[in-house]
C-alpha cells in the first residue's frame, strides 16, 4: 500500500485531481488522504498588520468565515460524491478495509505549513500545476521543497492513465537519484520506462541507470537526446511526449527568489508549460 496526500483548497478542477490520485492508488491498493485547509483569518490579519476598528474587524472575520465554510463544504461534497460514485471506501483509521480507500481531513491554519507537515508522512503528494495567479504557490513550494516526498503535478487535462509509460530524466545528480529510488514501486508497475539523458556533454549514463533498475526487477530502456539550442526543460518535455510517456519524472531544483516559487529554470518551465503530468522530488 502507498499513501497519497491530495491538498484541495477549492472544488474547481478537483475532480480531475481526485481521478488521477485514485488511478495511481488503484495500482497499489493505496489510501488517498484528501486535505482541506481553512485559513485562520484572525491570524492572517494580525500577521499583515492590518489596523481595523472593532466593528470592521468583526465584519471582515464573519465574511471570511462564511466564505471559508462555503469552500470547505464544497470540497467535502466533491470528496463525498466522488467516493460514492466510484465505490471508494472511506476509512479514517488504519489499516483500512483493503483495496483502494480514502479519508478526509480538515484543518485550520497556514496551508503551506500544514501540507509540509502532512506531506512528510505520505508516500506521494498529488497537486494541480499552478498558474501565475494561483493562491497555491506557497503550498506548492512547501510540498516540493519541504517534505522530502515526490510530488505529482497535474495539467488541467491529465491523461486517463498516469504511470503506465514513464519518462525518467537522468543526469547523475543526487536529486535525480533520490527521485528514481523514491518511485521504484511506481516504476515497477509501469508498462514502459525510458531513461532520458541529454547526450551533449552529459557525464551521466542512461545505461547505468537502466542496469541499476534491472537489479530491482524493473525493465527500462535508455534514450539519449541532443538538446541542441533548446532549453533543457523544452527538450525534456518534447522527448517525453515523442516517446509517448504519460508522465515525466525528474529532480526538482531550488534557487532563492524574491517571491513566488523557489525553483530553478527547468523546474519552473515544466510546471508552467508542461501538458504532461510531471513528478518531481527535491
Amino acid at each position: 500500500m502507498i499513501t497519497i496526500l491530495v491538498p484541495l483548497s477549492r472544488p474547481e478542477g478537483g475532480e480531475a485531481i481526485l481521478k488521477a490520485a485514485f488511478a495511481i492508488a488503484g495500482r497499489f491498493d493505496g489510501h488517498v488522504r484528501v486535505l482541506h485547509v481553512r485559513s485562520n483569518l484572525a491570524e492572517a490579519l494580525h500577521t499583515a498588520g492590518m489596523e481595523l476598528s472593532g466593528s470592521m474587524r468583526r465584519s471582515v472575520l464573519e465574511l471570511g468565515e462564511r466564505h471559508a465554510a462555503e469552500a470547505a463544504d464544497a470540497v467535502r461534497a466533491l470528496f463525498d460524491e466522488y467516493c460514492a460514485a466510484n465505490g471508494v471506501s472511506v476509512a479514517q483509521d488504519p489499516p483500512g478495509p483493503g483495496g483502494v480507500s480514502a479519508s478526509w481531513r480538515e484543518e485550520t491554519g497556514k496551508e503551506d505549513l500544514i501540507v509540509a507537515r502532512r506531506g512528510r508522512l505520505s508516500d506521494l503528494i498529488v497537486m494541480a500545476q499552478p498558474d501565475k495567479e494561483s493562491p497555491m504557490l506557497e503550498t506548492l513550494e512547501a510540498a516540493l521543497l519541504h517534505t522530502g516526498r515526490p510530488v505529482l503535478f497535474l495539467p488541467p487535462d491529465p491523461p486517463e492513465k498516469i504511470g503506465s509509460k514513464i519518462a525518467l530524466g537522468w543526469n547523475g545528480s543526487e536529486v535525480a537519484a533520490k527521485v528514481a529510488v523514491a518511485i521504484r514501486p511506481i516504476l515497477a508497475r509501469a508498462e514502459r520506462v525510458v531513461v532520458l539523458t541529454a547526450s551533449d556533454g552529459a557525464t551521466a549514463s542512461a545505461e547505468d541507470m537502466v542496469e541499476e533498475l534491472a537489479w530491482h526487477g524493473i525493465s527500462a530502456e535508455a534514450h539519449a537526446f541532443d538538446a541542441g539550442e533548446r532549453p533543457v526543460g523544452t527538450a525534456l518535455l518534447a522527448e517525453a511526449k515523442a516517446l509517448g510517456a504519460d508522465v515525466l519524472v525528474l529532480g526538482g531544483y531550488g534557487k532563492s527568489r524574491a517571491r513566488g516559487i523557489i525553483m530553478g529554470s527547468v523546474t519552473g518551465y515544466l510546471l508552467a508549460e508542461s501538458d504532461l503530468p510531471v513528478l518531481m522530488l527535491h
